[in-house]
């Protein structure tokens, strides 16, 4: 029952997500992309000759999982502050804080995957990786070949980022009473 009203919720509150869905679906977008360009055989070639530019990348790419990281988590917060009145009249009518608290974390699941699915596509594009040879003026065709490494790389950040979401929005919604929960959006962001 948890699952569906989960669901329904999402469809119901789509114009909400929808901020929060364009942010996951670029973000990872982003991240597919650097994987593609840490471990494209043409990057590798090109940082043959420059001894630190492959390295720069994984740097960029970690930097970049963590900025994302802090971005869903901090979007993630902003749409419990958004629903919290919805979860405070649940908790009124009697509904358990815990099966409150699955149902968000089942509705973000849900659209983190929709998400990163649609990412895929974007992330695969291969563009990114156009774009650096063409400032070092190397001649590159598109090409639309995937390795596992980027795809299953991806899939670990992913996970990562969304368990450790996950559990500081669990444990910032097990702390709330109903009256936190009416009156969230009036109160100042934490610090």
């Amino acid at each position: 029952m948890l699952r569906k009203l989960a669901i329904r919720n999402a469809k119901r509150s789509i114009k909400d997500y929808l901020v929060y869905l364009i942010t996951v679906i670029m973000s990872f977008s982003l991240i597919i992309a650097f994987n593609l360009i840490v471990y494209s055989k043409d990057v590798r070639e090109l940082s043959s000759t420059m001894m630190n530019f492959r390295l720069a990348v994984i740097e960029v790419s970690v930097l970049v999982v963590f900025v994302i990281g802090w971005l869903i988590n901090y979007t993630m917060k902003f749409m419990l502050s958004k629903r919290s009145k919805e979860f405070g009249t649940y908790m009124i009518l009697g509904i358990e804080r815990k099966d409150i608290i699955k149902m968000f974390l089942i509705e973000n699941i849900f659209l983190g995957i929709f998400a990163f699915g649609v990412s895929i596509f974007i992330g695969l594009s291969d563009l990114l990786t156009a774009v650096i040879m063409n400032i070092f003026e190397v001649q590159y065709k598109l090409n639309f070949s995937i390795s596992w490494q980027p795809f299953a790389l991806s899939i670990l950040y992913f996970i990562i980022i969304y368990l450790f979401v996950m559990f500081r929005i669990n444990r910032r919604m097990k702390k709330m009473k109903v009256y936190d929960l009416l009156y969230l959006d009036k109160q100042n962001e934490e610090r």
